[in-house]
């Protein structure tokens, strides 16, 4: 076999279903870092290698906004506090946000490619919580050998990111009502009740995000049920764990402190304490490196963390002005092209494109509070990005498209 015919089977055995990897990456997870960190990298590699000859289905803007994040962020190494440690960072950061650019390549090979992503993650979704469940039944058990600690055993960062697919998913696939808001109601409690129990807060932010942007876009409610909705969320994480929220008393003076966990504090220091080099900060992944602006008194306690629990203040940090400004344009570049040509969407596309917004939107609610930008929670706001970018796309060509929800 030649090399070009080897090639052309490795990339189309890739847009056949190669492409889809990334729905399965939350699962993966659950494995273990080293299984993740494996198939971050296949994905990286096999889909570089396949991106080459369709590279013409990419939006320009988008794509220059994505390089333009690449290159800022390797221009800040040679200046890093550690430049070996920006380095071994950049090419995982590399892998894991190319699904911007490769799934948005391939959801153009079929018609039914954006409901099979949209199905294939909400299938994992299912997967993921029986298995976040199973886990939390092993450690509550004390089969782990230590004593039972939800804020550092359970997982739920990822539920924001997924629990949108799994409601499109119930939604599109029953007709009868009652089924359909029974189920989805079903879905909501399970997902809050776990991360009530792991006493995520981020989580249950991006959760009432998520959900705030699916009851709007997706089932379009008006704006007094949807607050009704998440007065209901918010109450029932209170009555399920009070814990984060009784904390609030712990320190009269600063309750916001205190309901953070310190994380106010941390971002009160960061802004009295910027990076030496304000352009292209302390470099990526360095932050951890900067000890002065990470350690803060909670409750007569002296507490060190590893970041900032913002990934707008830690791209700030580690990648400077130019770093936040490229991601924010980034972000930016994919929901103003969205927002101009939403009316030129279709009915079934619009929800489509809610449900994708919602995903993102509860990633990057939790990622306010918690998950740095080069976390493997945040890079799947990169495949949302991808497939919003498609979606608008189709707007704008001869050939798109009409295609139905076919979950």
């Amino acid at each position: 076999m030649t090399f070009a015919a080897l090639h052309q089977r490795v990339e189309s055995a890739f847009f056949q279903h190669g492409w889809l990897l990334p729905a399965l990456l939350p699962l993966a997870e659950l494995g273990g870092r080293g299984l993740y960190n494996t198939l971050v990298s296949l994905y990286g590699v096999w889909g570089l290698l396949s991106l080459w000859s369709r590279r013409q289905r990419l939006d320009p803007a988008v794509t220059l906004f994505y390089l333009l994040v690449l290159g800022v962020f390797l221009a800040g190494i040679p200046g890093a506090m550690s430049a070996g440690e920006s380095m071994r960072l950049w090419p995982g950061f590399l892998a894991s946000s190319l699904s911007l650019l490769l799934v948005q390549a391939a959801l153009w090979e079929s018609p039914d490619a954006l409901d099979r992503l949209l199905r294939a993650v909400a299938l994992v979704g299912v997967s993921v919580l029986i298995g976040l469940y199973g886990l939390a039944l092993y450690y509550r058990l004390g089969f782990a050998g230590r004593p039972f600690d939800p804020g550092l055993q359970l997982q739920e960062d990822n539920l924001p990111f997924l629990l949108p697919f799994l409601l499109a998913w119930i939604w599109w696939r029953d007709e009868n009502i009652r089924r359909r808001y029974g189920g989805m109601a079903a879905a909501v409690a399970i997902v809050l009740a776990y991360v009530a129990l792991s006493e995520g807060r981020a989580a249950l932010l991006g959760l009432l995000v998520g959900l705030i942007v699916f009851g709007k876009l997706v089932l379009g409610w008006r704006w007094r049920w949807i607050a009704a909705l998440a007065a209901a969320v918010l109450a029932a994480a209170i009555v399920l764990n009070p814990g984060p929220f009784r904390k609030m008393n712990l320190d009269p003076a600063r309750p916001l402190d205190a309901f953070t966990a310190g994380r106010t504090a941390l971002w009160r220091q960061a802004l009295a304490h910027p990076p030496q080099r304000p352009w292209l900060g302390v470099g990526l992944g360095n932050g951890h490196r900067a000890a002065e602006i990470l350690s803060f008194e909670l409750n007569g306690q002296k507490i060190q963390v590893h970041h900032l629990h913002n990934f707008l203040l830690e791209a700030w940090y580690e990648t400077g002005i130019l770093g936040v400004s490229a991601l924010l344009g980034l972000i930016g570049a994919v929901f103003g092209r969205l927002a101009r040509r939403w009316e030129r969407l279709s009915l079934q596309d619009r929800q489509r494109a809610g449900v994708l917004l919602a995903a993102a939107s509860g990633i990057m609610g939790s990622a306010l509070l918690s998950f740095s930008y080069t976390s493997r929670h945040f890079a799947y706001l990169f495949l949302c990005l991808g497939a919003l970018s498609y979606l608008t796309g189709k707007t704008g060509g001869a050939n798109a498209e009409k295609v139905g929800v076919a979950l």
